[in-house]
């Protein structure tokens, strides 16, 4: 997943949405309290998601949050949020949008970035 899956606009969106769907659990640093609420960043997320598919780690966030609400958000948001998050940890932008359709996120690896 080194090539840019998502787009600046839509990180942009999706930290919008963090800061009000997110923040209150998983912090500002989105590093979580590390008892009750995991690291969405880092080691934490590298250990947990390397050489899955983008499309788990989608869908795992759309079923389980905001964890009142799960699925509440439209699969756009979701889309934006996993975009911020995956430019917050490094990943690259490109020119095209995350999209939120199951068969291209299926063919996307997760790999550690080149910051973590």
């Amino acid at each position: 997943m080194r090539d840019g899956v998502y787009t600046e606009a839509q990180a942009a969106r999706g930290k919008t949405v963090y800061l009000e769907q997110c923040v209150e659990c998983h912090k500002e640093d989105l590093r979580g309290d590390q008892q009750m609420t995991p690291s969405l960043v880092g080691i934490a997320f590298a250990f947990r998601w390397k050489d899955k598919k983008l499309y788990d780690y989608f869908v795992g966030m759309r079923n389980t949050m905001p964890q009142s609400a799960p699925g509440s958000l439209s699969e756009e948001t979701y889309a934006d949020l996993v975009a911020y998050l995956l430019s917050e940890m490094g990943y690259p932008t490109g020119k095209d949008e995350l999209s939120t359709d199951r068969e291209v996120l299926g063919t996307i690896e997760i790999q550690p970035s080149e910051t973590m």
